[in-house]
């Protein structure tokens, strides 16, 4: 980004419409020296979780080769996701008053070290309303530092109830998911946050109370898909967030100057911050039937075992409707698909993202009957032939 920046500001100097001064600028190409490499940490202590977990990497330069085409691994984040980790560094979390602190241990991946920093709970148990601070030494002798206050409890705290979640259903095309919670000292503010599967729908409320309409869109994914899909069960969740982790959160990054990013990190550049839980919701999503594919559908694997789903539309479209669901059998899998005309197209997801494909499923609606293939690529012994059955 930085030699493209140059190149265009040469290429402005060029347009003076100076014959010579053209040729001079077409013969001599700008090299631009790579900055030094700085220290990148992102953590967030959370008193919930059994473990507080530090990323500490090196910020890109363009001097170490990047291999952007791993599969993601989140015991192995940093590299899977194009990073360079900083390894062999002594990383310490300090409670207010230790000079000590406990020291994290780094996640090896097949005897590869990771830059993924682990302290457990039975280390050091993260309470709210806690001052803590962080430090970094690098192989090389560089430090960074930070320091963070997690904000209090809610009501009735104990360690890890924040973790658990209520069971909800909302119908999509007439409910809406009300969150009320209870303020708590120290919090710079909320954060409300819904997993779907093209990514986090996700902000910032100031109130203690907040509505999610079943017709919520995602303006944080390509294409404003959904919020909420049909056969999903998807986690809403609101947590108490210090200054650290808002001002970074809602601050950005020049690609060119790198300026307005605001780091918590002091001798780098980052975050350490930390939240509290307020509250966890586990919300079944389901929608009234309008269209001849939103039924459950059986069939019979090759095993004789029985196969079910239950499908839905999710958006109509024109030509195209986007199609959700869910498996109601064996390991009950999340489904998204497309209907053009009578052809369905079906995605089988491992988990509750769109980028965990385990099987495709092609179809033709055939009256009250799914007929079709699956995709050779993926080994499955999924019902070749299903048969609605009004929900």
């Amino acid at each position: 980004m930085v030699m493209q920046h140059v190149l265009a500001r040469v290429r402005r100097v060029c347009g003076v419409g100076f014959a010579v001064l053209l040729v001079a600028c077409e013969a001599a190409p700008v090299e631009v020296t790579s900055p030094a490499a700085s220290i990148v940490v992102h953590a967030v202590l959370n008193p919930d979780v059994a473990e507080q977990v530090v990323l500490v990497e090196s910020s890109l330069t363009g001097r170490v080769d990047i291999n952007d085409g791993l599969r993601f691994d989140p015991l192995d984040p940093i590299r899977t996701a194009g990073g360079s980790p900083l390894t062999g560094a002594d990383v310490r979390l300090l409670a207010d008053g230790d000079s000590v602190g406990v020291r994290a241990v780094e996640t090896i991946v097949r005897t590869r070290a990771t830059g993924r920093y682990v302290v457990p709970r039975a280390a050091l148990a993260v309470q709210p309303g806690r001052r803590y601070r962080l430090r970094v030494r690098t192989a090389d002798g560089r430090e960074a530092i930070g320091e963070t206050l997690v904000p209090g409890a809610p009501p009735g705290w104990t360690t890890g109830a924040g973790a658990v979640a209520t069971p909800v259903t909302l119908e999509r095309s007439r409910d809406t998911l009300s969150l009320r919670w209870t303020p708590v000292r120290d919090a710079r503010t909320y954060a409300i946050r819904v997993e779907t599967p093209y990514g986090p729908w996700a902000l910032f409320a100031d109130s203690t109370q907040f509505n999610l309409s079943g017709g919520l869109r995602n303006f944080f994914a390509e294409g404003l898909p959904s919020v909420w899909f049909p056969g999903f069960v998807q986690t809403a969740s609101v947590v108490a967030v210090d200054a650290n982790f808002y001002d970074y959160n809602r601050s950005g990054n020049d690609p060119f100057g790198g300026t307005g990013l605001i780091s918590s990190v002091r001798g780098g550049i980052g975050l350490f911050g930390s939240v509290v839980n307020m509250l966890r919701r586990d919300v079944t999503v389901t929608q009234r039937s309008r269209f001849p594919i939103d039924a459950r559908w059986r069939g019979t694997l090759s095993t004789g075992a029985a196969a079910e789903m239950d499908l839905w539309v999710d958006v109509e479209g024109q030509t195209v409707s986007s199609i959700s669901g869910r498996e109601t059998t064996a390991l009950r899998r999340f489904l998204l698909g497309t209907l053009r005309g009578d052809r369905l197209r079906l995605v089988t997801l491992a988990a509750g993202s769109s980028a965990d494909t385990v099987s495709v499923f092609s179809a033709r609606l055939a009256g009250d009957s799914l007929v079709g293939d699956y995709d050779t690529r993926f080994a499955t012994t999924g019902a070749r032939v299903l048969r609605r059955d009004p929900r």
